[in-house]
């Protein structure tokens, strides 16, 4: 059996070290998504942080990120002063496999629940967030569990990856999982959609120390241990200059035969991963458009995402289905269904 201790606080990692490019031009190598305000007055990572807070409080919240993102960190929420910084930007698996280490050599008990949250999504039900994960760390101190969070679709989207779930519970509200599958096709997505045991993976993790780091020792050797034994700055470096960059789900989860998933109904989660996806997560216009920091008319217009950093006056005549960015001296204008190529076309911007 796993962690037998519930008494024990869970510690949070909030992952930050992404770059979001696929919102260029709003956001760039010196604003990364986290730190945009695309849902509200607050940015993402600042609503992340909100939204953790009442599990585990400030004092046990730990953000992952890269020695670039410092100050940002430090503007944005100044509050978390607890920072555990990559020597180089390795996917998900290195991150959280440096974040382990960080916690066992601050001395966290190895039945501590550990939660893990990406820093740049969004989720509208926070009640019911709360609620899930809640359940998620009581059922993690009961058994040696990988537990992730399956959101229930909404449509049969190719840009997010699936969890296909056991037909039986192993316990209230759990499932094992059977297979990850990463960004069907349209046709495999509308099959997933329409069958009630596939779920989107949001990328939200429950575990205890012991089980994550058993797991490691188990796929992830030799690299745990020299991440685990590294006992300078220097050392830390040179060994994750030759990590390879994979995520946590095809490095550990997909392996796994203790992988759970508990269903969450209602969260109105996004992972806000482009711009087609910003539009899905607002309520439309009356002309299905949909306009953020910019004074919008139409004629004929409809399907559209316009976004202004300067409260640009847009009008638009007898077009569908745009992305339309201006922000600092660029100009965005894109067809919303080819929103993954903006990060591509950002490349062409680097200086």
């Amino acid at each position: 059996m796993g962690a037998d201790n519930p008494s024990l606080s869970p510690v949070a990692v909030i992952m930050a070290g992404g770059s979001g490019t696929r919102f260029w031009p709003l956001s760039q190598k010196n604003l990364p998504k986290q730190y945009l305000k695309l849902t509200g007055q607050k940015t993402l990572i600042e609503q992340t942080v909100d939204r953790i807070t009442p599990l585990c409080g400030e004092n046990h919240i730990y953000i992952s990120s890269g020695e670039s993102q410092v100050q940002l960190l430090k503007q944005f929420v100044p509050q978390i002063e607890r920072l555990i910084l990559e020597p180089a930007a390795k996917n998900t698996a290195a991150c959280l496999m440096l974040s382990v280490a960080h916690l066992l050599q601050r001395g966290y008990p190895l039945d501590t629940p550990l939660m893990v949250f990406p820093s740049d999504h969004a989720i509208g039900n926070e009640k019911a967030f709360e609620t899930v994960v809640r359940k998620a760390v009581a059922f993690s101190q009961t058994r040696e569990a990988l537990i992730t969070i399956g959101i229930q679709p909404s449509s049969p989207h190719t840009g997010y990856g699936y969890i296909e779930r056991s037909d039986s519970e192993v316990a209230p509200d759990f499932f094992k999982v059977q297979r990850f599958t990463e960004k069907p096709n349209l046709e495999r997505a509308t099959e997933f959609f329409s069958h009630p045991n596939y779920y989107w993976n949001g990328g939200i993790f429950i575990w205890t120390l012991r089980s994550i780091r058993k797991a490691f020792e188990t796929y992830l050797e030799p690299f745990w241990t020299q991440i685990h034994q590294a006992s300078t700055p220097q050392e830390l470096s040179a060994i994750f200059s030759t990590l390879p960059s994979l995520p946590i789900d095809t490095a550990v989860l997909e392996k796994s035969p203790n992988v759970f998933v508990i269903p969450a109904h209602g969260l109105e989660w996004s992972d806000l991963g482009s711009w087609k996806a910003l539009y899905e997560y607002h309520s439309p216009d009356t002309s299905k458009n949909v306009s953020l920091n910019a004074t919008t008319e139409t004629l004929d217009a409809k399907g559209c995402v316009i976004y202004s950093s300067s409260n640009l006056k847009v009008g638009l005549i007898g077009v569908e289905n745009l992305v339309i960015v201006e922000h600092e001296g660029f100009l965005l204008i894109a067809d919303k269904d080819q929103d993954q190529r903006v990060k591509d076309l950002s490349q062409k911007f680097r200086p």
